[in-house]
């Protein structure tokens, strides 16, 4: 038989114009992407249910029949293999004759009896059962191991087109997700200190079951009829053309891989609640279409992470953002005020051009780019649809507001006002200014307009993508009390006798932040010189209870306690912090001795660190005190030393006593004032040497006409300067360009490669992803040299690609 010519995207476009035709072959190639890329076992069968449902065309039935009559496939395997190849020279379904529901429910069945199996990707159970089961690197599992990891686990959780996967089987959406199934799981981290990438790793199905051992039969019909099929995936493309934006700038983009690796299971569960109150029934209908009854409150807690998700994402992307961000304002998920959430296992989803992420804050959920510029150009976008150029009283009234700026006319101002002004600025003269413009803006990004100017602002900037507004650091609340009291001090009378009521008020809430401030900078002092932070399981990332924990522990280990009497607690007095200060300078010179035995082990240290020498891994000790440049390491020694011996010997604890304590001798203005100004010298010295939480941030970049960049990073008037590229990018510190604490004194090479670190929160986020990564063991890399698994089909778009084979 002659083979058949196929056709080219324009002739398929002439022959198969009709609308309602196209969108029911996408539907038809988005269920066969489910079967295509599901999981199964070697005694899976069609089920008749499935059979039935399948419809074919003529050229399906002439596939067919050769298959069973040529290369001795079981019938109803043909049927399936008809349906999976799906269309060749043309369509092997007769699209027009298939019932579509029909075929939904079969597949549903399937996936509900576990005959088809997803891996569940979102989250960190997938990842656990991986770390448990194989000790080794793996790039690949074979079926069996396979079969070993998904054993007992739930469903996934994925949507192809309008089809959302679960545990519940199937649902059809009015909505498209495009997050089609997968094998290719992000599974495990490697032994490599040195990478924080969570590797793909391919999972099997098995090639001993009969739809897919006789793949290749299908393959050889398929080619006998036409060596190439007919250009589907461009007639596809141009079907779905405009169904998706994929320069569009969407806040909800990746918005279900925040959902399911960025909420521990109990809010999980407090999100369910919350949708039931808040939108609108929806909720509950999904609930009951998927039979659970009764409200919310009362099944949650018996779900599985898989079923919440699924539940979950029966909502659509903006209702699920609308949700998230009023959970998270109400307080209803706890997030703390610096806290960014990202994804973990999935964190390197992206979508689109921009290539967008999502990431969530105290202020909501946000889409943010790659692209550093994407922010700006957002906001200037956003900023010029806010007064229409056509309407005379937008220009009036667009001019008067820019009356300052410079420019032939009012939109010439625009420009100028939007290229020089600080996006702060932007905002508060051109959006929040105007209540027309506020509420459009508002409403663009998903922002509750009933809140205060600072927090709209606020808002606006960082779901544009700009950096998260900081809180305060303790070091800002103890420097205002401080001169609050100086200035006191110095208006009081010569006895402070007739002031002795508001001194001592003022002094009350002083000291407390006082002994405060000291034990918190002992606290990170102790665990950024001394903690091994490379290897830690968040590298150089600085959480406050479990640093406190550690610097207690270190810092009573370090001197023979006299029946506790000096030893540092978690509610230490003023004196302890004191002489703590010395007490680690003390630590420090002993760890100076045995520079030799606190060398890392090779297994601890990066594959990259003696194959290179573009990047340098500057953390050979177990302390990173050890490996700072020797001035450093005198330097912080001695200042140590002093500030605990100034301060000790500065009177203020004197004058603490004599102010808190009635039957105290109250001190003079003069012993007060000199107390103070002793303090502030020594605290003064503790943050020249960095060993303060005080956090620094981008205020301006450079680069040179070689690439060559110079970051200029500020906190409190202090600014200090970086250059890259660094031989030092890969030691896992945190990026420039992220808020962090400087430990300017503590300098491991020069010019002023110093210790710096981002700071952790104590969250349900946090807990949920504690222990994480899990490293398998060093040196032992199971790697496959053969692939049972069959050729993945490609996507166009959210639609699986038709070519078989």
């Amino acid at each position: 038989m002659a083979a058949e010519p196929p056709l080219t995207r324009a002739e398929l476009a002439a022959k198969y114009p009709d609308e309602a035709w196209r969108r029911k072959l996408l539907d038809v190639l988005d269920l066969v992407s489910l079967l295509r890329n599901s999981i199964i076992d070697k005694s899976y069968r069609p089920s008749e249910e499935l059979n039935a449902a399948v419809v074919l065309s003529k050229s399906g039935v002439v596939v067919s029949r050769r298959l069973t009559t040529q290369e001795n496939v079981n019938a109803k395997d043909a049927h399936v293999l008809a349906l999976l190849g799906l269309v060749h020279v043309d369509p092997l379904i007769d699209i027009d004759g298939l019932d579509l529901p029909r075929l939904e429910r079969a597949i549903s069945n399937e996936i509900i009896a576990g005959a088809l199996r997803y891996p569940m990707t979102l989250g960190r159970e997938l990842y656990d059962r991986a770390a448990e089961l194989f000790p080794e690197e793996r790039d690949y599992l074979n079926h069996i191991d396979t079969m070993r990891l998904m054993d007992g686990m739930d469903q996934g959780v994925f949507q192809a087109g309008h089809y959302l996967v679960g545990p519940y089987g199937i649902r059809r959406l009015p909505f498209a997700r495009a997050m089609g199934p997968t094998t290719s799981v992000p599974l495990q981290h490697c032994a490599d200190m040195g990478c924080g990438v969570v590797h793909r790793v391919q999972l099997t199905t098995s090639i001993e079951a009969g739809v897919n051992r006789c793949r290749r039969d299908l393959s050889k019909v398929l080619q006998a009829i036409s060596d190439e099929p007919s250009a589907w995936n461009g007639f596809i493309s141009d079907i779905i053309e405009d169904d998706f934006n994929s320069y569009e700038v969407d806040e909800s983009a990746t918005i279900e891989y925040i959902l399911g690796d960025c909420f521990s299971n109990a809010e999980l569960a407090s999100l369910c609640i919350h949708a039931a109150d808040t939108l609108e029934g929806k909720f509950q209908a999904n609930a009951t279409e998927l039979g659970l009854k009764g409200k919310a409150k009362t099944f949650v807690d018996s779900l599985s992470r898989a079923q919440t998700l699924q539940l979950l994402m029966m909502s659509s992307d903006q209702d699920l953002a609308t949700l998230i961000d009023s959970a998270v304002r109400d307080g209803i998920i706890a997030v703390p005020a610096d806290e960014i959430r990202r994804p973990k296992v999935n964190g390197r989803v992206s979508s689109g051009a921009w290539r967008l992420r999502s990431q969530l804050s105290r202020l909501g959920i946000r889409a943010l780019s790659h692209d550093k510029d994407l922010p700006q150009l957002r906001l200037s976008a956003l900023a010029r649809a806010l007064f229409d150029p056509d309407s005379i009283e937008d220009m009036e009234e667009l001019a008067w507001i820019l009356r300052g700026i410079t420019g032939d006319n009012a939109q010439s101002r625009l420009e100028e006002f939007l290229r020089t002004s600080d996006p702060r600025v932007t905002i508060e003269t051109l959006i929040l200014a105007r209540r027309a413009n506020a509420t459009k803006v508002c409403a663009d990004l998903g922002i509750d307009l009933q809140q205060d100017n600072s927090t709209l602002r606020d808002s606006i900037l960082w779901k544009l993508g700009f950096p998260l507004p900081r809180s305060l650091d303790i070091r800002d609340e103890y420097w205002r009390l401080h001169g609050t009291l100086e200035g006191l001090a110095k208006t009081a009378s010569v006895d402070l006798t007739s002031t002795a009521e508001g001194l001592r008020q003022a002094s009350s809430d002083y000291f407390v932040s006082l002994e405060r401030f000291l034990f918190d900078s002992l606290c990170f002092a102790t665990w950024g010189l001394v903690e091994d932070h490379y290897s830690a399981e968040n590298p150089f990332v600085y959480f406050e209870q479990s640093a406190r924990e550690f610097a207690i522990r270190v810092l009573n280990e370090s001197i023979d306690r006299e029946e506790d009497l000096n030893s540092l607690t978690a509610e230490p007095t003023l004196s302890i912090v004191v002489e703590g200060f010395m007490r680690l300078s003390k630590l420090l010179q002993r760890l100076q001795g045995k520079d030799e035995e606190l060398l890392r082990v090779s297994t601890a240290s990066p594959k990259w660190a003696e194959k290179t020498s573009l990047q340098r891994f500057p953390f050979r000790h177990l302390h990173p005190f050890l490996d700072l440049l020797p001035l450093s390491q005198s330097a912080i020694i001695e200042t140590l030393a002093e500030v605990g011996s100034d301060l000790n010997d500065s009177g203020i604890m004197t004058a603490r006593n004599g102010l808190l304590h009635a039957k105290q001798r109250i001190p003079t203005v003069g012993e007060v004032e000199e107390a103070m100004r002793k303090a502030r010298t020594a605290l003064d010295r503790l943050e020249s040497i960095g060993c303060v939480r005080n956090t620094f941030a981008v205020t301006s970049t450079q680069i040179n006409a070689w690439g060559g960049a110079t970051t200029v990073l500020a906190s409190n008037g202090r600014t200090i300067s970086f250059s890259s590229p660094s031989s030092f990018e890969w030691a896992k510190l945190p990026s420039l360009n992220r808020p962090h604490y400087l430990m300017q004194g503590a300098v491991f090479a020069a010019p002023n490669e110093m210790l710096r670190f981002s700071e952790g929160f104590a969250s349900e986020y946090q807990t949920y992803w504690s222990k994480f990564p899990v490293r398998p063991e060093p040196g032992n890399r199971v790697v496959s040299t053969q692939s049972e698994s069959l050729a993945a089909s490609e996507e166009t778009g959210t639609h699986s690609a038709v070519r078989a084979g």
